[in-house]
C-alpha cells in the first residue's frame, strides 16, 4: 500500500519487564511501545516450567483478554478452573473474571492482547 509504514522487532530485542503494570509478570515482554502501538497492549509470556502470571481482572478497565498459545503448553486459570492449553490454542477471558497462566513442563510461551 502506498504511505504505509510498519514497525519491524525480532521480540528477542524487546527486555522483560515486570513492572509495565500490575499485572505484569517477570516474563512478559510488552512489545506496544517497540511497534508504536497504543490502542491496545501486546505481550509475548515465556514461562519457564512451572512459572505463572499474576492473577488479575479488568474490571475497572473493562479490558478483555486474549491469549495464543505458540510453544509448549500450561493452564489457563479463570475464577478457579483450570483449562490446559498448548500450543496452537486460543481463550478468550471478559473483564469481570480473575485470570492468570501457568506453564506446564516444558514452559510455554504466549501471546497476549488486551484490549
Amino acid at each position: 500500500m502506498t504511505g504505509m509504514t510498519a514497525a519491524v522487532v525480532h521480540i528477542d530485542s524487546v527486555p522483560t519487564d515486570a513492572s509495565q503494570h500490575p499485572a505484569s509478570s517477570p516474563y512478559d515482554r510488552r512489545l506496544n511501545g517497540s511497534l508504536g502501538i497504543g490502542r491496545f497492549g501486546l505481550y509475548e509470556v515465556a514461562l519457564p516450567a512451572g512459572a505463572a502470571t499474576v492473577p488479575h481482572h479488568h474490571r475497572e478497565d473493562g479490558d478483555e483478554d486474549a491469549y495464543v498459545v505458540v510453544r509448549g503448553s500450561g493452564r489457563l486459570v479463570v475464577d478457579g478452573v483450570e483449562t490446559e492449553l498448548s500450543a496452537g490454542d486460543a481463550a478468550g477471558v471478559p473483564p469481570e473474571h480473575e485470570r492468570w497462566f501457568r506453564a506446564g513442563p516444558d514452559g510455554c510461551t504466549l501471546i497476549a492482547v488486551c484490549a
